[in-house]
């Protein structure tokens, strides 16, 4: 019996050990200049052509986000790089932000993952990424209430 014991704990301190160096190995190899910070809100945006012209207006929710850039999933592959982010605040005030799309790929889901870098000013893309933040925590926490109620 305790032959068995010290296999199974053998087994749990092999797992663990295995998982520790994934964690190691992600932490060394994401270069990222700021953290991701996971969110889940809904996001409007609006694709243009390199002429300025609008070419697709769709929604996609947002998966992660950071001072410099956001990703989200969208129905929708998105082909041109130029984006425009909307989304509201937790005074259900409009927000927005300009990015580059860095890519566009379909997951397991047949859904599309967008990478997307922000193009404002640091202080405008910091305090879009600031906003939406709070505003999936306090959804998340049942702080806000619906304007019609």
């Amino acid at each position: 019996m305790f032959a068995a014991v010290l296999q199974k704990q053998d087994r749990v301190s092999s797992k663990v050990s295995d998982k520790l160096g994934e964690i190691y190995s992600m932490s060394t190899t994401d270069q990222r200049k700021h953290p991701r910070v996971p969110i889940s809100n809904l996001i409007s945006f609006n694709v243009y052509d390199e002429d300025g012209r609008l070419v697709n207006h769709s929604m996609a929710k947002a998966l992660n986000i950071s001072q410099g850039g956001i990703l989200i999933e969208s129905a929708v592959m998105v082909k041109s790089d130029r984006i425009s982010l909307m989304s509201t605040d937790t005074l259900n005030k409009l927000v927005e932000v300009k990015g580059r799309v860095r890519y566009s790929r379909e997951n397991e889901y047949g859904m599309f993952e967008i990478g997307i870098s922000f193009e404002g000013t640091r202080d405008e893309n910091v305090e879009f990424a600031k906003r939406l933040v709070k505003t999936f925590h306090r959804r998340k926490n049942g702080l806000l209430v619906a304007v019609n109620q």
